[in-house]
């Protein structure tokens, strides 16, 4: 048979529609981050830039921090493992930690890039140094009466503010043997917590569907009330869980259980809704020149910023 033939023959002989399909997240989309303008997701799938799979760690991904240009994930696996691992923009993996038996919810890196920190099940919030991730730099500065849902390094690196389920929030003053600020204005548990990029004020998201603002010495500004709720709200449900905030020198968003990626003002007024999808959570948010980035299940959604 002539080449050309078998060539052509071959061709039309491969099964049609068996192409390859770019890989796509798989759930909840759990951690953001804007690297030298390019934004960075993880989920179950992976770690993406943009819409390119770059690395699959080795366990389940609760969040995902920059720390300059290098990416410090935290995870493990349910009653089995907490790690942190360290990847690089290219998705190289560069180091990896185990920190206890459960599950890291949430981690953190400090301003000059050489600390880290940790939030965990088990009610401990720990830093470790960064990115070389040894296992004798770990120590435990505070812990909780119960899971740990956010830590977060102050933009000054001069606070670690930590998040808990029993309520509580931790303001302590990043240097050694420094006793916290303890906030217990929540009604319920805490999910989430932003500083202002000055470092001046807290902003902190609960179970109660209430964020709370403070001073970094701990009095409480203000309080938004019924963040998330659909206008038809009658009040019996469950509240909705304030799942994540971020501020930038313009804004200060955050997104919610109930779908709502939302505003809070600086000034007076209530919350506002940039948009919202029905029983779609919102697991983490991001913010880049021009547009909100939002994390929600397989999904990462890019809004537009309105108008100030």
């Amino acid at each position: 048979m002539h080449p050309l033939r078998v060539a052509v023959f071959t061709l039309l002989a491969a099964p049609l529609g068996q192409a390859a399909e770019p890989p796509k997240h798989l759930g909840p989309i759990t951690g953001i981050a804007v690297v030298g303008g390019q934004i960075y997701s993880v989920s179950q799938a992976g770690i993406f830039r943009e819409a390119k799979r770059l690395a699959k760690p080795p366990f389940r991904v609760m969040s995902m921090m920059a720390g300059g240009p290098l990416l410090l994930l935290g995870g493990g696996q349910p009653a089995a493992s907490g790690d942190v691992a360290v990847y690089d923009s290219d998705g190289d993996s560069l180091a990896k930690l185990r920190l206890g038996d459960d599950l890291v919810y949430s981690v953190s890196v400090s301003p000059d890039g050489k600390t880290a920190a940790a939030a965990m099940t088990d009610g401990r919030v720990l830093t470790f140094d960064f990115p070389g991730l040894n296992l004798d730099s770990v120590a435990e500065v505070n812990r909780h009466q119960a899971i740990v849902r956010a830590v977060a390094f102050s933009p000054n690196g001069q606070w670690l503010a930590s998040a808990g389920l029993d309520g509580l929030v931790l303001l302590t003053p990043h240097k050694p043997k420094a006793k916290p600020i303890v906030l217990a204005d929540h009604s319920a548990g805490v999910e989430s917590l932003a500083f202002a990029p000055d470092s001046s004020q807290l902003a902190t998201g609960s179970r109660d569907s209430r964020v709370r603002l403070h001073t970094i010495g701990g009095r409480l500004l203000r309080t938004f009330q019924g963040v998330g709720e659909p206008p038809n709200a009658t009040g019996f449900g469950q509240a909705p869980r304030v799942l994540c905030l971020d501020w930038s020198e313009t804004w200060l968003i955050g997104g919610t259980s109930t779908g709502y990626v939302f505003r809070l003002p600086s000034g007076q007024g209530n919350w506002q809704p940039l948009h919202r999808e029905k029983a779609s959570p919102v697991y983490a948010l991001g913010q880049s020149t021009g547009q909100i980035v939002a994390g929600k299940p397989s999904q990462l959604l890019k809004l537009p910023k309105p108008a100030k």
